[in-house]
């Protein structure tokens, strides 16, 4: 979920909520080019022998699936506990198959790098197999990447995005015969049912994949995970009652398929909340991943004795794009221009702002639109902003509704440069009006006013000789910029070039106008002289 500390909405990612889901379901798994360094590629006649023997399991396996899983079925009580499993001697090989659950994408650790990270640091002796070692590039759709948010794991999967069951069934016998896995992990059955498929259907693609991979290697050991459930697609309903029915007949399918060597269930449905644990509609966030990963890990742990159970309570984990991207600010034309690198895997992004002088206000988010696509840098224009003003901008980028890693704050300053000072200041209309001329580069304008130096006339007798100000002449002879006494008689707005004046007491003044934009105050105009009549 989107950094409720900000405020508003997260930013849309292009396109939709919905683009990178729909491009992606084809599958293109049939299309890629496995990663190099295979401990073992069958010749075409083993393959074939494979693919032959698939495919009789495969038809075994229709013939008695219709009856075993019916919807509305109860679920069948387990006849005995799991099959033991055997830890083989050495490092344990171990292969990931599913859809993109497993895949994952540009700036996702993954649940396999959760695993991996776990089974490595409570002792167990792993290694991860598979064709592939990448992620799916956001932007694009394209596979190939290799922007994980951290790297450093044995990232070999066999995992492709879009893949159904049955997909995953099509493939797993040479993958298995090729790579030679100790334990497979299989994640698959969401594209059956956003492409309509049943859970009796997807239950079938499973059991394929476990009969074509049992048919390569009937020792190899098995681990199914469940589906974890949708949010925001507008069909969350009909896709998590799939998804319900699917993980309640799971655990039969399971224990109908154990063997000599097991296959059991990770649990990776329990306690997920897809508001939370999901970045988009379908795919993990760090909390999800977690979720599934440690699902697995207790299944491995379990009856398979391979590793420790992930302990309890799972730790808090950061969601979102984990790099800050780094912001430069520059002024343009009144505004500012931000830019910035591209973030692997963000969706989009937020700005915020802050103005911190004067006034400082609220840091708060902003309808700017990012502009830039691919590698490119990333622009956002701030306009509406006060000249004279320093701000602050901050760029957080999000991954779907999670906020990542905001940026260091971008500081400027605004428009700082002061407006002219007005000219022809003058009085008018018998010297009650003050009035100047517009300087187009100002906001307001403010009047400053100082009282003269002034001696009262006397008549022969030395008597107070009336009661006009008499001889009166500037304190100083200098403006408000050096000048002593002067203070603001009136701000003047909405684009007024006039002020009717104001002389308490009926004493005898100077004035200046000086010229402002917002927080920037600009020059002064020369003094003009007020003595009222007598």
């Amino acid at each position: 979920m989107h950094d409720p500390d900000d405020g508003g909405n997260p930013p849309p990612a292009p396109g939709g909520p919905g683009r990178l889901s729909r491009a992606l379901t084809r599958l293109r798994g049939t299309l890629r080019r496995p990663r190099t360094g295979g401990r073992f590629q069958p010749g075409a006649l083993g393959l074939a022998g494979v693919a032959l023997a698939a495919m009789c399991a495969t038809l075994v396996a229709i013939q008695t699936f219709a009856g075993t899983f019916r919807t509305g079925d109860p679920e069948p009580e387990p006849s005995a506990p799991p099959a033991a499993g055997t830890p083989p001697e050495g490092t344990a090989r171990v292969m990931i198959a599913g859809d993109s659950l497993v895949q994952g994408s540009t700036g996702d650790f993954t649940w396999r790098y959760r695993l991996w990270k776990h089974l490595t640091e409570s002792g167990a002796d792993v290694d991860f197999v598979g064709p592939y070692d990448d992620i799916v590039e956001l932007e694009t759709g394209e596979f190939g990447d290799d922007g994980y948010a951290d790297p450093d794991f044995d990232t070999a999967h066999a995992g492709v995005w879009g893949a159904t069951a049955e997909n995953v069934a099509a493939g797993i016998g040479e993958q298995v015969a090729a790579y030679e896995p100790d334990y497979l992990l299989v994640m698959a059955g969401t594209n059956d049912f956003v492409h309509g498929g049943s859970p009796q259907e997807a239950l079938e693609g499973v059991r394929d994949v476990v009969g074509n991979a049992r048919v390569a290697d009937g020792d190899v050991q098995v681990v199914l995970g469940e589906v974890t459930p949708n949010w925001g697609t507008g069909r969350d309903e009909e896709l998590n009652e799939k998804a319900l029915e699917f993980n309640r007949l799971l655990p039969a399918l399971a224990e109908e398929l154990s063997g000599s060597a097991p296959v059991v269930v990770a649990r990776t449905a329990e306690d997920y909340a897809p508001a939370d644990d999901n970045w988009d509609t379908t795919h993990p966030n760090a909390r999800g991943e977690l979720k599934i990963a440690a699902a697995f890990a207790d299944a491995l742990a379990g009856p398979l004795r391979l590793g420790e159970p992930y302990p309890r309570p799972l730790p808090d984990v950061a969601v979102g794009p984990r790099r800050a991207p780094s912001v430069q600010a520059e002024e343009e034309d009144g505004g500012v221009v931000l830019t910035w690198d591209p973030v692997p895997g963000a969706t989009g992004y937020q700005v915020l702002q802050q103005r911190v002088d004067p006034d400082p206000d609220d840091r708060v988010p902003l309808p700017a639109e990012v502009g830039g696509s691919g590698d490119e840098p990333r622009t956002a224009t701030v306009d509406q902003l006060l000249s004279g003003a320093t701000y602050e901008f901050v760029v957080r980028p999000y991954k779907g509704d999670d906020a990542g890693a905001g940026s260091e704050p971008a500081r400027i300053t605004v428009d700082a440069d002061p407006p002219p000072a007005p000219d022809r200041v003058r009085l008018t209309d018998g010297g009650t009006v003050l009035t100047w001329d517009e300087v187009p580069e100002a906001g307001h304008y403010e009047v400053l006013r100082r009282a003269m130096s002034c001696e009262r006339p006397a008549d022969p007798d030395g008597e107070d000789g009336g009661s006009g100000p008499g001889d009166c002449s500037p304190v100083d002879g200098h403006g408000p910029g050096r000048g002593e006494g002067w203070s603001t008689a009136a701000l003047v707005e909405g684009g007024a070039t006039e002020w009717t004046v104001s002389a308490p007491a009926g004493g005898a003044y100077e004035f200046a106008v000086r010229s402002h934009r917002d927080y920037v105050e600009g020059d002064h105009s020369e003094a003009v002289e007020y003595v009222p009549e007598d």
